[in-house]
């Protein structure tokens, strides 16, 4: 592995935990802090690789259990940070109909598990709404989450990665 690609990796590890424990100190949606944070593992792909882009997801992951309140470490951990790499991989393909249908299934099953995860060791067992309508909306927020990386991420290659 190359120490430019170690050192950059160093840098989005350290953005991501900076980030991340905003959420705890800044009055600002913990969704919104998340999608923010998600956003820098695919500049990390773009900037080194999918190998490097993992072992920055880890260490990330990894230190913001220690870092960051319980419940967001859990968010970023299960979805919002390894997203990016499923992305990447997914979107290799370049079938839209097979993409959008592999990045539905990856979500739903992330959503699964990290519903059980926070219901079993956070206690969070309180719906407002049923089951059925949430599983509905969630895929609608999902697929604009998605199409919202999308285009920061042909944003940072259009305008920065570009220039740099």
């Amino acid at each position: 592995m190359k120490s430019n690609n170690i050192a950059q990796g160093g840098i989005v590890i350290a953005l991501t935990l900076i980030i991340l424990y905003s959420a705890s100190i800044l009055p600002v949606s913990t969704l919104t802090v998340l999608t923010i944070a998600s956003c820098l593992i695919p500049i990390c792909i773009i900037r080194t690789s999918v190998k490097n882009a993992l072992l920055v997801y880890i260490s990330s992951t990894i230190l913001s259990f220690f870092l960051v309140k319980i419940d967001i470490a859990i968010y970023y951990g299960l979805f919002f940070g390894i997203y990016g790499i499923i992305k990447c991989l997914i979107e290799k393909l370049n079938k839209f109909a097979i993409e959008i249908i592999l990045k539905l299934i990856s979500f739903n099953f992330l959503l699964g598990i990290g519903y059980f995860l926070i219901s079993s060791f956070l206690g969070i067992n309180e719906l407002k709404l049923p089951i059925y309508l949430l599983f509905i909306i969630a895929q609608v927020v999902f697929l604009i989450f998605d199409y919202a990386l999308t285009l920061i991420i042909t944003f940072y290659l259009n305008k920065i990665h570009k220039a740099s």
